[in-house]
């Protein structure tokens, strides 16, 4: 049943695959001295460049790899029906929401609108007239009226009173994703069999790294642990530590409680900062995806890991794109990828 069910899919999602970057695909990118140089490879091997127009405009560059990427993510979930093609497609969406987080990011902060739009892509739902209308809003209490979703717009707005108190953007971001990650959890446990175990593991490491990163960030921070408790995503994968009474204790001893852990291949007890634990999870997950494909290939996971990859592809090509278009050395950059960031070299 299992391999009818996602024969159509998983051959789209082989056929996709021979079409993302390789590693010599990466590096030749970042040894093009030009930028037209790089996007002309970019397009002879990749379907993410398919009908992007020669541009050096980096907002009309970024519209349109984005809109590629949505269109990619569209097609392969109309590949599969019920129960999993309404994960897939809550599942997709988070991308969208990360526009919207970074929009709402900006506006707390005071970023002026050009900024903004170099911050924040557009990406499905949050692209075209409501975009424009979101970055172009007076304040952030306008741009949170513009939101659609009525429940999630009142979400937002609890969470601007404590953003205030603390005067940080995080508590705006962090429920974004603790009402949509509910959601998300909800669905992969209505799946069966491969599909639950595939779905409730990805995102259950997903949501895993956004614990441990609201957890060292808020550290940072200096915030308080009642206030950190409001941030949590309200689910526990193989995170087996309680976050709450590592929340009162020093950087240090958080990170040598998460190297016990199963994340303890990422999270080093002599990490410097949130940011080389962040880098290291996001290594982490990318494994995790990458891994799905060693098993057995007729299941939900197969897409779901596969657009997760292609997300990880997308922002690789758009920093190596954006760094030519600002003349930025090759060596500055490689620190910034994700993919094959353990084998690149020039």
């Amino acid at each position: 049943m299992s391999a009818s069910k996602y024969a159509y899919g998983v051959a789209r999602i082989r056929a996709k695959r021979a079409f993302m970057l390789k590693l010599e695909d990466y590096e030749a990118m970042l040894r093009a001295p030009t930028f037209y140089q790089a996007m002309a490879h970019l397009q002879s091997v990749s379907d993410i460049a398919r009908g992007i127009p020669q541009t050096n405009d980096p907002q009309e560059l970024e519209r349109h790899l984005f809109n590629r990427f949505a269109e990619i993510l569209h097609s392969i979930a109309r590949t599969v029906s019920g129960d999993a093609r309404a994960f897939l497609e809550m599942a997709f969406s988070k991308y969208e929401y990360e526009t919207l987080k970074a929009i709402l990011k900006a506006k707390f902060l005071g970023i002026l609108e050009d900024e903004i739009s170099a911050m924040a892509p557009p990406m499905g739902r949050y692209s075209g007239s409501l975009y424009t209308s979101l970055i172009s809003a007076r304040g952030i209490e306008q741009a949170i009226d513009l939101i659609p979703d009525a429940e999630l717009k009142a979400i937002i707005r609890e969470a601007l009173k404590q953003a205030e108190d603390l005067k940080s953007p995080i508590p705006i971001e962090a429920a974004i994703d603790r009402w949509l990650y509910a959601q998300l959890w909800r669905l992969a446990r209505r799946l069966q069999k491969d599909d639950y175990k595939w779905a409730t593991h990805l995102l259950g490491v997903e949501v895993d790294i956004k614990n441990i990163l609201v957890l060292v960030r808020g550290k940072e921070l200096n915030l308080q642990p009642a206030a950190l408790d409001k941030m949590w995503l309200p689910i526990t994968y193989k995170l087996q530590v309680d976050l709450r009474s590592l929340a009162s204790q020093p950087l240090a001893a958080i990170l040598q409680a998460l190297a016990s852990t199963y994340y303890g291949k990422a999270v080093s007890p002599l990490a410097k900062g949130s940011k080389e634990v962040e880098r290291n999870l996001q290594l982490l997950w990318l494994k995790e995806n990458e891994a799905v494909f060693l098993h057995y290939p007729f299941t939900l996971g197969s897409i779901y890991a596969y657009a997760n990859l292609k997300y990880f592809e997308l922002k690789d090509i758009r920093t190596i794109l954006l760094s030519k278009l600002a003349g930025i050395p090759a060596e500055k950059v490689i620190p910034l990828i994700v993919r094959f960031a353990e084998k690149l070299s020039l």
